[in-house]
């Protein structure tokens, strides 16, 4: 072989292997392995002190479309109580978050407490259902995803009441609800009928949202009685102490700019879910909180320390905890 012709031959030897292995890297990196959700009660902040700015809501949004950016930009964001406020804040600051990445389900209907979601998913349908009590609402959007066909479901509920339902529970209730339900639990079984009640068995489902019940409530067992697993519990992660604030979701005070500042602050009961129930052919799969996989997000409290207080010196987003999860599917 001439001398020239055996250059170019070894300098393509050269140049094709780490080609190649750059390749297939690449390829690796980018594949998604499943499907990263977290869930928020932002914090509306109209009852805050006027002087406040709904107890900074723009510092508020800020931190969190930090907190955004830092767990990878997962796939989908699911807010309640955004009022007017917080949805113009939002909509200002998708234009740049995760490079413009996120589309903005359900426009703002005017109210105090509407759900919002953000997500880099291909968008099918949508739908809101108004929940018993003319106040609250469940709001649903399918996605596409690497999982397949996602019916997700983001609500915010009003919590059991201390004494009886007024007037024996709900008289003209409609199917899925039943008369004698109670007002409360009727938002809960709507909000169930609601992710159940489209797509097919091969779809995936998830439930989330501020329940303001906790895991011992007749309509938590209600929902996980319907074969929805609690995402937080199902990836290991401990039951809320409310003690010491650990595995928390709720508590800290919801009109005080002060406790959104103070990094001792503490959470004292779980009101807050991720439910997923699995499709026919999907065994759910939860990335723990650890992040396993490293892909920025494990599965239980959506960054449970405070933050450092860049942000006029905030340390929370929220009144709440977020929750988030990973899930991925084994196939069955």
């Amino acid at each position: 072989m001439p001398r020239f012709a055996r250059l170019i031959a070894v300098a393509v030897v050269v140049i094709a292997v780490p080609l190649g292995f750059s390749h297939r890297t690449s390829a690796a990196e980018s594949k998604p392995l499943g499907v990263r959700i977290v869930n928020l009660n932002l914090l509306h902040g109209v009852f805050c002190a006027p002087d406040t700015n709904h107890c900074q809501a723009p510092d508020r949004v800020d931190l969190l479309v930090h907190q955004i950016e830092q767990s990878g930009c997962p796939e989908v964001i699911g807010l309640q109580e955004i009022d007017s406020t917080l949805n113009k804040l939002i909509k200002k600051s998708r234009e740049k978050l995760c490079k413009g990445s996120y589309q903005l389900v359900f426009p703002h209907s005017g109210g105090i407490d509407s759900e919002q979601v953000l997500t880099t998913l291909p968008i099918v349908s949508t739908k809101v259902a108004s929940l018993s009590g003319r106040f609250r609402t469940a709001s649903r959007v399918v996605l596409k995803s690497v999982l397949g066909p996602l019916v997700l479901v983001v609500t915010h509920q009003d919590g059991d009441p201390e004494t009886a339902t007024p007037g024996g529970g709900c008289k003209l209730c409609k199917p899925p609800c039943t008369v004698g339900t109670s007002l409360f639990q009727c938002q809960t079984d709507v909000a169930v009928d609601l992710a159940e009640k489209v797509g097919k068995k091969t779809d995936l489902r998830v439930l989330m949202g501020d329940f303001n019940v906790p895991p011992t409530s007749d309509r938590y067992r209600s929902i996980i009685a319907k074969g929805w697993i609690d995402s937080y519990l199902e990836a290991g992660n401990p039951e809320c102490n409310s003690v010491s604030g650990v595995g928390c979701t709720s508590g800290r005070d919801d009109k005080s700019i002060a406790i959104l500042k103070d990094p001792t602050a503490r959470e004292s009961e779980r009101i807050d879910f991720i439910f997923v129930k699995p499709s026919s052919s999907c065994a759910v799969v939860f990335d723990p909180s650890g992040d396993t996989n490293q892909n920025k997000l494990g599965t239980g409290l959506f960054n449970p320390l405070p933050a450092n207080g860049d942000q006029n010196s905030l340390v929370w987003t929220s009144d709440h905890t977020g929750v988030s999860a990973d899930i991925s599917c084994a196939k069955k």
